[in-house]
């Protein structure tokens, strides 16, 4: 019975030394202090943390799973990136793949109270013009309404694009809600996404969720665009 409680305790204490670890790579990710293709040396960093190798290890798998992270060549682990000219044919398989799930879940029909609820939080982080809030939101809704299509490869293929097109695309075209009209927007348009699943017509639900998304795609491409001239602008 001890033996048991013993390993009981030293695999909740294993668990919980990872999940800090991922969550101290994740919110340094996040902030920018850990660069899209740096290096994340497992040594340095278990004697950086005092921790032992095989908790960064499992660390950087954590990540890995949720986007965050990358295999190099030789295995070795990065922080992921998306080269600039490459977020146009990632929105592109994002839309293909996101329309497929919304007509497995117009299909479905399941409870989408927990999106709702999301879409509250986005209406209030808009109001608050927290940013950050807003984001984190955004994309806990899209990763929701995915897991909701109930296949599990799908809900995989599409947390591994839209974290990193988040993290390091999306979230860092702008610095601050300057202005309400454009988020007010987003927020509706996130409800609209809903409104059309529950009508329960699979091929509009597909439509809608292209023609939305092919917009942020639009919107992205050119805030992108803009902010890459301004920094050159700067640099001459």
């Amino acid at each position: 019975m001890t033996m048991e409680t013993n390993e009981s305790t030293a695999f909740s204490s294993s668990s919980l030394i990872k999940d800090s670890i991922a969550t101290q790579f994740r919110q340094q990710i996040l902030a920018g202090t850990l660069v899209p293709g740096e290096p994340l040396i497992e040594g340095k960093w278990a004697t950086q943390l005092g921790v032992a190798q095989s908790s960064i290890r499992a660390a950087l798998h954590i990540l890995e799973f949720e986007g965050f992270v990358e295999r190099g060549q030789g295995r070795s682990a990065r922080v992921a990136r998306i080269p600039m000219e490459s977020v146009a044919d990632c929105f592109e398989v994002r839309i293909a793949l996101e329309s497929l799930a919304a007509r497995l879940v117009t299909e479905r029909q399941p409870d989408l109270s927990d999106l709702d609820q999301i879409v509250a939080d986005m209406r209030s982080a808009v109001k608050c013009r927290n940013l950050s809030a807003f984001y984190e939101r955004d994309l806990r809704f899209h990763l929701t309404l995915c897991e909701k299509a109930g296949n599990s490869v799908l809900t995989q293929m599409l947390r591994r694009l839209l974290v990193p097109l988040f993290t390091f695309v999306i979230v860092r075209t702008h610095e601050k809600m300057d202005g309400l009209k454009r988020w007010t927007r987003s927020v509706d348009q996130h409800a609209q996404i809903l409104a059309v699943i529950r009508k329960g017509d699979p091929e509009l639900a597909v439509a809608e969720v292209a023609a939305i998304l092919g917009y942020f795609s639009t919107d992205i491409d050119e805030l992108t665009r803009n902010r890459t001239s301004s920094v050159k602008l700067l640099s001459a």
